[in-house]
């Protein structure tokens, strides 16, 4: 029998434990708020005190019943369209540890794009297996990835065709979403299995005017995270899977290890509820956030110096489908960089943005947001072009010249864990060329890993890092963030 999505168990039992009025004898030490002190009841309130929790001792026994958190868990799984779902508290990151646990070990093959998420590195080096990238295209007006395409994961396949997975991040940070039907197909006719880190999508599942969702592609296991554009509190995500290519058996118990031991019944609650408002409500609350934001794409894009990315990307490399709910805005015509952007916008009209580089800022739209919310922005900026006017075209000139030739992965000499357990030594980076890595250099933007741990470094890479430090590129990962020096193995 189906689940009555407009449920939601374990939010329904956590009001049930604070209406009860147990006196309790287990975590946390503040015991429901009554212990707390004042700056933390000023800032979270006796409500939410009351239901500061572990799932052990406090919404269920101690005998490590899940009885609730697998019902609610179920109850996911169905609504995102997978055979089975585990809440989780250390974000989508352990839901990323835990595929890669599951899927590969020491020295196996991992096909993964060279834009993904920095836990995916921290689960290679956890594993002990080795990276086959595939390299999306950098749009160098913008500074962002593109995507990765078909015909890169083909390839990708037949330089591995002994791969324990193929992994795909869609929609990328700035909402662009890659062909994940074809790229499925690709893996399973190969006999690998297909997983997304679809962290920036909890919400495509349940509007069909967004890009289609991992499991509706036919992803193998995909990753949400709730907090990120839908209810969840901070931390929150979902990891899905079906069963005739991943192991829930062993799925099951790498979750158990790589989060925590005591996960938070508000977070738990939060999850639960954030599905349910999706499921029920979801269709209508995003048609309502992709009016608002293509209304205040529109508005944008009509102001002298500005710009805002949208589906003419869909004409690019790897991109085929885009998230109108993602916005993300350029003055660098205004000379205005990034980064300046994101300060003026914060001291000066009190709008704070989800993130900056040196090139851009993004935005989230969501159903939370009203017109009022989006008339302020777009009011904003106007006020920003017309302020900012005279300075037109005095910006980002070296920082484009970087991103339009970034460099290219060389080979990968050892696996990421050998590299990072090895012997190492820091080097002047002028000396650094033909020697293996010891770290990883990303730079922001675009986000793409120039080395990562392992790699030989070129001729070539060390030219460029010694240009994106004069530059002043921001990078991260390095040890020597101004890039005078790099780890290398010894």
């Amino acid at each position: 029998m189906p689940h009555d999505q407009r449920e939601t168990p374990y939010l329904d039992a956590t009001l049930r434990y604070r209406s009860t009025g147990y006196t309790p004898f287990h975590t946390p030490g503040h015991k429901l708020g009554k212990g707390a002190p004042d700056g933390l009841r000023r800032l979270m309130g006796d409500a939410a005190l009351a239901v500061d929790l572990a799932m052990a001792g406090g919404v269920e026994d101690t005998r490590e019943s899940t009885h609730l958190v697998r019902l609610a868990e179920d109850y996911a799984a169905e609504a995102w369209g997978a055979d089975r779902a585990w809440f989780l508290v250390n974000g989508s990151t352990s839901g990323i540890h835990s595929l890669l646990l599951t899927l590969c070990g020491p020295g196996d093959a991992v096909i993964v794009p060279r834009n993904a998420h920095k836990s995916l590195l921290a689960g290679l080096i956890f594993t002990g297996a080795t990276p086959v990238y595939m390299e999306p295209v950098i749009d160098s007006a913008w500074g962002i990835p593109l995507q990765v395409s078909s015909e890169d994961a083909r390839a990708a396949i037949e330089r591995a065709p002994h791969a324990k997975a193929v992994l795909v991040t869609s929609p990328t940070y700035n909402g662009l979403g890659a062909d994940l039907s074809a790229i499925g197909r690709l893996a399973h006719d190969a006999g690998i299995p297909f997983v997304t880190d679809q962290a920036w999508g909890p919400h495509l599942r349940f509007c069909p005017e967004l890009p289609v969702d991992a499991m509706t592609a036919g992803a193998d296991a995909a990753v949400v995270s709730t907090h990120k554009l839908i209810s969840g509190l901070t931390q929150s995500s979902v990891l899905m899977a079906r069963g005739e290519r991943i192991n829930h058996a062993r799925l099951d118990t790498m979750v158990g290890l790589t989060q925590s031991t005591s996960p938070q019944a508000l977070v738990y609650a939060s999850i639960d509820a954030a599905r349910q408002q999706m499921a029920v409500h979801g269709a209508r609350l995003w048609r309502g956030a992709a009016e608002l934001a293509e209304w205040a794409r529109a508005e944008i894009r009509a102001l002298p110096g500005l710009r805002c990315l949208g589906t003419e990307v869909l004409s690019q490399g790897g991109v085929a489908e885009f998230d109108p709910t993602r916005l993300t805005v350029s003055a660098c015509d205004l000379g205005v960089s990034g980064y300046r952007l994101e300060t003026l916008l914060r001291d000066d009209y009190r709008i704070a943005v989800e993130a900056a580089d040196s090139l851009n800022v993004v935005l989230n739209v969501t159903f939370g947001d009203r017109r009022e919310d989006l008339e302020l922005l777009v009011g904003s900026l106007r006020d920003l072009a017309t302020r900012h006017g005279d300075a037109a075209g005095k910006s980002g000139s070296a920082c484009s010249s970087l991103l339009a030739r970034t460099p290219r992965f060389t080979r990968q000499v050892l696996s990421p864990r050998e590299a990072v357990f090895a012997p190492t030594v820091a080097r002047p980076i002028t000396e650094c060329a033909g020697e293996v890595s010891a770290e990883m250099v990303t730079p922001y933007p675009p986000g793409i890993p120039v080395l990562g741990p392992g790699e030989e470094i070129s001729p070539e890479i060390v030219t460029y890092l010694r240009e994106a430090g004069g530059a002043g590129l921001k990078v991260h990962g390095p040890e020597d963030r101004t890039l005078a020096t790099l780890r290398v193995v010894a």
